[in-house]
């Protein structure tokens, strides 16, 4: 498939000016609208063709491949017209930018996919129940055939140009050309099958199933849709890269708490970055500013560091530490803690603190209960324990 890479590669870069730079936002709005461009001439194209074909022919179940066409056609014209949206400046009603339209686009497209699923089912029940006879021709189903081929290499560019930039909305749209193919099939089966056996009713079966599969990709990608606006996990991959280029800036010890807000074009981050107290408040100050300034140059958007100052341990503080990470090993739903503190009024009183991190499985009606038999565990096994204070690391910080 080196020969399909090299082609794509060189289509690529014809149309996109800085092809290779794809943490470019310009350049990553370029790959969205020349995969929605090329759909939409292509989709067009075959739908007008299909339409043809299935009205010439009589058969409902061309006539439903050319409607799954025409909501294949409105989601990439949806693409471009989000793309273009996305490439929108920031206003004062619209701060962040118009990014998120990336993932508006999917859902608006599910709404055309239920309403054709639905339409294209009435008519193709009335095919079975009542069925009529269908014009074949021995070139028809050449023709369909030959269009498989076209939606297929339209696909695989398109799913290409999706992949260089993780776009969720250009997958999907390359997505729908694969489906296309697999329809396509289906129905060129049910029209020779039909022809060869005089059972015209097979065409309206073939509608329904194609009906059933536009109704189950709209509940499909209305659902993908869905998960980035109401707020996606990051992955664990760019959690990584932002904790590891936090880390870079000399000063940094280590990186948690990391928020991490996508809004498609650019990235909000915050993070806790812990400093060893020795380098004084202003040097630390300019160390977390160096910290964001990198993020920003790296990931785009805003970036805030909050600084956790490191203190010197003592011996005893080393001590009460080393009794605490025990208690926490043998605690199944504990993964870890941060921000631990000893915060002793005597040597007969000891106060400590900690951030605590859980499994992510644990619900969050649960943390309450964890910190409590933590505080329980803390002060039966820790000799002169006054109080202990612990805080859950909510699931949108990692």
């Amino acid at each position: 498939m080196k020969i399909l890479e090299t082609a794509n590669r060189a289509l690529g870069k014809w149309f996109i000016e800085g092809f290779d730079d794809t943490d470019n936002k310009r350049v990553r709005i370029r790959h969205g609208l020349l995969a929605g461009w090329i759909s939409i001439v292509a989709t067009l194209s075959l739908f007008i063709l299909k339409m043809v074909l299935g009205l010439k022919s009589g058969s409902i179940s061309v006539v439903a491949d050319a409607f799954h066409l025409l909501s294949h056609l409105v989601n990439s014209i949806i693409l471009v017209v989000s793309f273009w949206i996305t490439s929108r400046p920031a206003t004062a009603k619209t701060p962040f930018g118009h990014g998120r339209m990336e993932h508006v686009a999917p859902l608006i497209m599910s709404v055309f996919l239920f309403v054709s699923g639905i339409q294209i089912g009435e008519r193709s029940v009335h095919q079975v129940l009542d069925p009529h006879g269908i014009h074949y021709w021995s070139a028809l189903p050449w023709i369909l055939l030959a269009t498989i081929f076209v939606k297929e290499w339209v696909g695989q560019f398109v799913r290409y140009l999706g992949k260089r930039v993780d776009s969720h909305a250009i997958l999907v749209n390359a997505f729908h050309h694969r489906i296309e193919a697999v329809i396509t099939i289906t129905v060129i089966g049910g029209l020779v099958a039909g022809h060869h056996y005089h059972r015209p009713e097979l065409d309206g079966y073939i509608g329904i199933l194609v009906s059933a599969w536009l109704l189950y990709l709209g509940f499909d990608h209305g659902r993908e849709a869905i998960v980035p606006l109401l707020g996606k996990a990051p992955s664990r991959d760019i959690i990584q890269r932002i904790r590891e280029t936090s880390k870079s800036v000399e000063g940094i010890e280590d990186v948690h708490e990391i928020i991490l807000h996508d809004y498609g074009s650019m990235y909000l981050i915050s993070a806790h970055v812990e400093i060893p107290e020795k380098f004084g408040s202003a040097s630390m100050h300019e160390i977390t500013e160096r910290c964001e300034a990198k993020l920003r140059k790296m990931y785009g958007g805003e970036a805030v560091c909050h600084t956790d100052p490191l203190l010197e341990k003592t011996p005893e503080v080393q001590a009460v530490e080393d009794q605490f990470r025990k208690i926490v090993e043998l605690s199944p739903r504990i993964t870890g803690y941060h921000d631990f503190r000893v915060i002793a009024e005597s040597s007969e009183r000891i106060i400590i603190a900690a951030d605590i991190d859980v499994d992510e499985e644990v619900p969050e009606a649960e943390f309450e209960t964890i910190t409590k038999d933590l505080e329980s565990q803390v002060k039966a096994t820790i000799p002169n324990i006054a109080y202990s204070a612990f805080y859950v690391t909510p699931k949108f910080s990692y």
